[in-house]
């Protein structure tokens, strides 16, 4: 806006006698056009931060400029007096309340000093002087209004792009309580669940040797191999919870973390079908136990939902951005959920199971910098699209 006065009193300063044959200071107006452009390209050159004060004294350094303008240029009688009122609109906008009416206090002294004070514009024919007075109206309100509109279109941008990130924010932190008390509750469960399969697991070894039939053996070995995996899977629950993220975190290629975590759904499923289609380039990604398990999570939600197909894994790269896609061949998602799932962890998938896999899948790629979204699959399935930043090598 300030480039914009600097323009408009120039133009007046150089071309308003030669193109319309109005008498006015140049030399003074070039004077002030100057110390402005001055002020704008030194004076704050380093770009401070903004605060109510500064912003305050820079709508005093315009007000000033003007009332300096028109006080040169027939003051109150000169149409572009109503120029102050854009300086008055950012300040009720910007300034708190007490500096805002402070601001439009000013410009009204300034205006009405305007009315005595000032130096009269020579005119080549007074009799055209309401002609020119209506012209000038004219143009000062055209652009007036130009940048009022532009002004507050992008204050109502900074303000809706504040309210996205604040919505955000508060997703964000439901979704970080939620898992907070689903942790709380793990813990809980671990702790309770801990006793009676001990004690399971004291009668099944008890009974093994004391079972002459051989089949009945093998079915209690395997029951107490289950046993044991529910153990180990319970002291995962109750490892200490503050460890330090960054010992836990590691940089890898991104082709064999992949592989890695494909290996590792094929131990538990020997049947899956997996290809995985990656670039001759390799980037790393920073990995750790809660990303293996997001991506462990949604390859086996893949292969439920499409037991008897190949899932398709393609890794696409863009500069520092990896895109991980797995595609599957089941029913796929309905739109009115797929354009709605899970960025926030309220909805689920259709199918079974609660949604806290999928809650924290999304809650451990987005703490990596990453995200999850799903598209729908040319021919039918669904594409999951895990997006990572990549790290230098």
């Amino acid at each position: 806006m300030r480039w914009l006065s600097i323009f408009v009193m120039l133009m007046v300063g150089v071309g308003a006698e030669p193109l319309f044959g109005i008498r006015v200071p140049t030399l003074a107006i070039l004077v002030i056009g100057t110390a402005l452009t001055a002020w704008n390209l030194f004076a704050y050159r380093t770009q401070p931060a903004a605060t109510t004060s500064t912003t305050f004294m820079e709508l005093l350094v315009d007000l000033a400029a003007w009332a300096s303008f028109l006080y040169l240029t027939g003051g109150a009688t000169n149409p572009m007096a109503s120029m102050l009122l854009p300086l008055v609109a950012v300040g009720a906008t910007l300034l708190p309340m007490a500096q805002a009416w402070l601001l439009a206090g000013i410009s009204i002294s300034i205006y009405a000093t305007l009315w005595f004070a000032h130096r009269p514009l020579y005119l080549p024919n007074p009799d055209q002087a309401a002609m020119w007075h209506l012209a000038g109206m004219e143009a000062t309100f055209a652009v007036s209004a130009g940048v009022v509109v532009w002004y507050v279109s992008r204050l109502t941008q900074a303000i809706r792009l504040r309210d996205q990130t604040l919505a955000h924010a508060r997703e964000q932190a439901l979704r970080n309580e939620r898992i907070l008390a689903l942790a709380n509750q793990a813990a809980s469960a671990a702790h309770e669940l801990g006793t009676p399969l001990a004690s399971m697991r004291l009668l099944v070894t008890e009974l093994i040797p004391s079972m002459p039939d051989a089949s009945t053996r093998e079915d209690l070995q395997l029951v107490d191999q289950q046993i044991e995996q529910c153990k180990t899977i319970l002291s995962r629950l109750t490892e200490v919870a503050g460890r330090a993220r960054a010992r836990e975190q590691r940089k890898q290629p991104v082709g064999e973390w992949i592989a890695q975590q494909v290996q590792a759904v094929r131990v538990q499923r020997p049947d899956a079908d997996v290809a995985l289609r990656a670039p001759a380039e390799n980037p790393a990604i920073v990995a750790d136990a809660a990303l293996d398990h997001a991506l462990h999570n949604l390859l086996t939600n893949a292969l439920k939902a499409a037991p008897d197909t190949a899932i398709d894994i393609e890794v696409v790269l863009r500069g520092n951005i990896v895109d991980i896609r797995l595609m599957d061949r089941g029913p796929g998602i309905p739109a009115g959920v797929l354009s709605s799932t899970l960025p926030s962890g309220r909805k689920t998938l259709p199918g079974e199971g609660l949604g806290i896999g999928l809650l924290l899948t999304h809650t451990a790629i987005e703490s990596h910098g990453g995200s999850l979204t799903y598209q729908r699959r040319p021919g039918g399935g669904t594409i999951a699209i895990m997006t990572l930043p990549t790290v230098a090598p």
